[in-house]
C-alpha cells in the first residue's frame, strides 16, 4: 500500500480543499495537538462500501505509509452510516467505536494518526438517526446546493463575485438526484483528504 501523486491527476478542487482547511481549523480549536497552519491538502481517496457486500469493510490498520504523519486527514462520510473504531498505537488497545453518518466530518490530527483504525460494520438507514434519512424529493421544494436559490439559479457568493466557477453553476436533475438518493442508501462512501 503507498500513497503516491499520480502523474498528470485532477487537481484537488478549491472546495474540497477549503472544507477540508475548515474542518481542521475547528479541530484545533478543541485540541492542543496538531499541525497549527493551514495543511495543503493535495489528494483524496475515495472508498465505497457495499452494505450487501461484508468484504467491503475497511481492517483495522495504521497510516503508516505516508511521509508525514504530523499532518491531519479530514474525512467525509457520505451514504449508509458506519461504525469506525478507533484504538491507539497497539493492536491491542482496545478500540473507542464512533457511529459515523452521512454527511459527518472527522479530523485524525496529533498522535491519533498513528492510531490503529478501521470501518468493520457498514449499517443501513433503517438503523441511523431517522434525521439522517433523506425526504422524499418534491419539484417544489428542492434545494440543491445553497449556491442556488429556489428557482435552481446560481446566485452570489459574496459582493465580489460575479459568476458561478468549479461546476457550481450544473444543476442535477430531479432523476439524478433520486437515483443518488437510492444509491447512498445501499452504500457508504467515505473520503479521506490528506497532504502528500
Amino acid at each position: 500500500r503507498r500513497y503516491d501523486k499520480v502523474r498528470n491527476a485532477s487537481v484537488l478542487p478549491d472546495r474540497i480543499v477549503s472544507l477540508a482547511q475548515r474542518a481542521h481549523e475547528i479541530a484545533l480549536r478543541q485540541t492542543t495537538e496538531g499541525t497549527v497552519s493551514p495543511v495543503p491538502f493535495d489528494m483524496a481517496i475515495c472508498n465505497l462500501y457495499h452494505l450487501q457486500r461484508p468484504s467491503d469493510r475497511l481492517g483495522g490498520h495504521q497510516d503508516n505509509v505516508e511521509s508525514n504523519l504530523s499532518l491531519p486527514l479530514v474525512t467525509i462520510s457520505l451514504g449508509a452510516p458506519g461504525i469506525f473504531l478507533l484504538g491507539g498505537s497497539s493492536r491491542n488497545d482496545v478500540p473507542t467505536a464512533i457511529l459515523l453518518r452521512a454527511g459527518d466530518c472527522m479530523v485524525m490530527s496529533g498522535k491519533s494518526r498513528g492510531y490503529f483504525h478501521g470501518l468493520p460494520t457498514i449499517l443501513s438507514q433503517e438503523f441511523d438517526d431517522p434525521r439522517c434519512d433523506a425526504t422524499d424529493i418534491v419539484e417544489e421544494s428542492i434545494t440543491v446546493f445553497p449556491e442556488l436559490n429556489n428557482s435552481g439559479t446560481p446566485h452570489k457568493i459574496d459582493d465580489e463575485v460575479d459568476n458561478v466557477t468549479d461546476g457550481m453553476a450544473y444543476v442535477p436533475s430531479l432523476k439524478e438526484l433520486r437515483f443518488v438518493k437510492a444509491f447512498l442508501t445501499t452504500v457508504r462512501m467515505n473520503m479521506s483528504i490528506r497532504q502528500v
